[in-house]
């Protein structure tokens, strides 16, 4: 059933079994998993459509610098905040891209260069999940390697596996959440699905070990209690903190927090360019054979009756992660007008920072194009001319941040329509970052040259020199991910970690918590298919506790 707290008249009370903070991936996987079973559940979601007044309850402060590289966002993530999450019905599905990829054993390991690296789960445990978890997120056959080739008439390139390796994203249409199961609740028995109700608050018992209820209040001013006999806070990877140091009225530091780490390890993926791809032949082909496909021989076992789009990528090995002590990383190529290095970019920059407004970032725009002085003076010439080179094979990077104890979600002095402290922002990276990006040009080089297939131009923010510049502010020279995780970490210590491995509160006994906050580390993988994959754990454990 759906329905609105707005128009439940005088009630101020709503018991159920399960009580579900959120209506995301995580949210509405977990429920969709209890329709039939003798548990009644009640979902709580802010709107059930977008609601412009819903939606700016996710705007957020920022503790980090102004970036010099993004004209269209100025910052990391502040102004940006309320528009990378999407607060109704469905979650950040409604603008998901369809990316599907899982972690690899690799990313869940404990690594000695990688301080507070290791999940409290083997990866064979989560992997028993992956498969149905790739079929709710509407993608392909549960297939991540070299096969994926055997389905298409293009050919793979034989790297070396100690320094490159070939991995592949999978595309699903992509499955709006909401839209896609929102009927499978609406029609489910033992499923209530409750609109309009904004988590403000978890109460907790005296004793401080167990939630007696969640508190809910509509934007018009409605408020009610939902008691359960188990909560599942799955609101995101900002929120979910949010929500648990806001609820400090019978412990200061908030639900969850007895050591203080509630919204610390804050993690997302980083993006960059890191150079270009200079090739002895034809630079469309290896764009084309490195680009979105669909499998194109119809009888292989895999190719199914609708084929999956999938995309190759490359990848450090784990051998290369483990010699650089870097993270992981993967690269996809892109056809871009032909900007050999960033001082053209920066040329560029400025010329469109001249034309539209001073931003006071010439700063960064003069020292790339120092760095390419005679190249910039020469491109800068043609770029006037209104003369545009030919499309190139630019590398774009992914890459994993390693734990950051300092990088972390607080609250903010300032506030939403709700009374509520909104998210702050401190987002912090570290050395570990600045080696994961820069081994990759260089793997990719050293292949590329055995090959025969052609060099690579590395960008100049990743030059020796350059690195040494940006190394105490390496973030401003990055775009984040937007996949926000780690402020509510797993692990098998309390003085590690905010939930155990079963995702619960190590300090409530009757709180879980579900998506990428939970995620010790990131990989490079993007979130989505292991946040379900994680959902459908999560219910599995429940469903047998709460029998």
């Amino acid at each position: 059933m759906f329905a609105n707290l707005s128009d439940l008249g005088e009630t101020k009370q709503i018991s159920c079994d399960l009580c579900i903070v959120g209506g995301g991936a995580a949210g509405i996987t977990i429920a969709r998993e209890m329709i039939g079973s003798p548990l009644s559940v009640c979902l709580v979601e802010s709107a059930e459509e977008y609601h412009q007044p819903t939606q700016d309850l996710y705007q957020a402060t920022q503790q980090s610098r102004k970036r010099s590289r993004s004209l269209e966002t100025g910052v990391h993530y502040g102004a940006t905040a309320h528009l990378s999450r999407i607060r109704h019905f469905g979650g950040t599905t409604n603008h998901w891209g369809g990316y599907c990829i899982p972690l690899t054993p690799h990313d869940l390991a404990k690594k000695d260069w990688m301080p507070d690296s290791g999940w409290p789960i083997e990866w064979e445990e989560l992997n028993a999940f992956y498969p149905r978890a790739q079929a709710i997120c509407g993608a392909g056959p549960f297939v991540y390697d070299e096969r994926l080739w055997d389905t298409t008439s293009r050919k793979s390139y034989a790297f070396d596996p100690d320094y490159i390796v070939n991995r592949f994203f999978q595309f699903s249409p992509p499955i709006r959440f909401g839209d896609k199961y929102g009927d499978d609740l609406k029609s489910a028995a033992n499923i209530n699905v409750l609109f309009d109700a904004n988590a403000v608050k978890i109460g907790l018992q005296s004793n401080t070990k167990s939630a007696d209820h969640i508190a809910v209040r509509s934007l018009k001013g409605k408020t009610a209690h939902i008691r359960a006999r188990h909560y599942i806070i799955a609101c995101g990877g900002m929120e979910n903190a949010r929500l648990l140091l806001d609820s400090n009225d019978v412990t200061s530091d908030g639900v969850g927090n007895s050591r203080g780490l509630v919204g610390r390890y804050f993690l997302d993926h980083l993006y960059d360019t890191i150079g270009a791809l200079l090739v002895s032949e034809r630079p469309q082909k290896i764009l084309d054979q490195y680009a979105e496909t669909v499998p194109d021989k119809p009888s292989h076992p895999l190719a199914g009756k609708e084929p999956t789009m999938f995309q190759p990528i490359f990848s450090a090995s784990e051998a290369a992660q483990n010699r650089n002590k870097a993270g992981g990383v993967i690269v996809m190529l892109r056809g871009e007008w032909a900007r050999p290095d960033e001082g053209i970019d920066a040329v560029y920059q400025a010329i469109h920072d001249q034309n539209r407004e001073v931003t006071g970032e010439y700063g960064d725009h003069l020292l790339d194009i120092l760095f390419n002085l005679d190249t910039s003076l020469t491109e800068m010439k043609s770029y006037m001319q209104g003369k545009h080179p030919d499309h190139m094979p630019v590398l774009f990077a992914i890459a994993e941040q390693a734990p950051n104890r300092d990088s972390r979600i607080t609250l903010s002095d300032q506030r939403d329509a709700l009374g509520r402290p909104r998210a702050h922002i401190d987002w912090q990276l570290s050395e570990t970052d600045l080696r994961t990006f820069a081994q990759m040009p260089r793997l990719l080089a050293r292949e590329f040259g055995r090959l025969g297939i052609g060099r690579v131009h590395v960008s100049p923010w990743l030059d020796e020199d350059a690195i040494y510049l940006y190394r105490k502010d390496f973030s401003r020279v990055l775009e984040p991910g937007r996949h926000h995780s780690g402020t509510t970490r797993m692990a098998s210590d309390p003085a590690k970690g905010v939930v155990n491995a079963e995702c619960r509160l190590f300090d409530v006994e009757n709180i879980s918590i579900a998506g990428s906050s939970v995620f010790p580390t990131i990989g490079y993988a993007n979130p989505t298919l292991t946040i379900v994959a994680l959902a459908l754990r999560l219910a599995e454990h429940l469903k047998k506790q709460l029998a």
